[in-house]
């Protein structure tokens, strides 16, 4: 057990130690991006996600620096600064979240759909990319997640019967 005194001399010692906090201001000095400029850009970007611009499989770092008016460049920074990932991982990771969130609430899609036609729906032009990339936000490959929907669908279809 550990006596009062000593925990009151390890208190000490810690209070006697400077502490250094990293504010999110340096960071944006150290990118030598304004911070007004940050802000504008992730509002547009915010925008751009609520309008479900990340659907359109043909858009780059490039297309989307265009689209909300800033540079590439700048994007790339508060993508990375923000979403704590890169441009190519922040697209996927939005299309997958979005894919899952979708086809929960429709489940017909999963009925209807081939793989492939799913994987485009959510902006992906790549059945391989989507399946990766599913597998690594998910955990399971969409296969088995399809599968949970429908075996979700039936349940609740079989439950209302009755």
């Amino acid at each position: 057990m550990i006596s009062l005194e000593v925990i009151g001399q390890k208190l000490r010692k810690i209070s006697k130690k400077k502490l250094q906090f990293k504010p999110f201001l340096p960071t944006a000095k150290k990118s030598k991006i304004k911070i007004e400029l940050i802000l504008e850009i992730s509002r547009k970007l915010g925008s751009w996600e609520e309008q479900k611009g990340f659907l359109n499989n043909k858009v780059t770092l490039h297309s989307l620096s265009e689209t909300l008016h800033t540079n590439s460049t700048y994007l790339s920074k508060v993508i990375n600064l923000h979403k704590n990932k890169n441009f190519s991982s922040y697209l996927k990771d939005i299309r997958i979240t979005y894919a899952i969130n979708h086809l929960k609430d429709n489940p017909d899609i999963v009925k209807t759909k081939s793989m492939i036609q799913i994987a485009e729906m959510y902006g992906f032009n790549s059945l391989s990319v989507f399946t990766k990339s599913f597998k690594n936000k998910t955990g399971v490959t969409p296969g088995v997640f399809f599968k949970q929907i429908l075996e979700d669908e039936w349940r609740k279809s079989s439950q209302s019967k009755f």
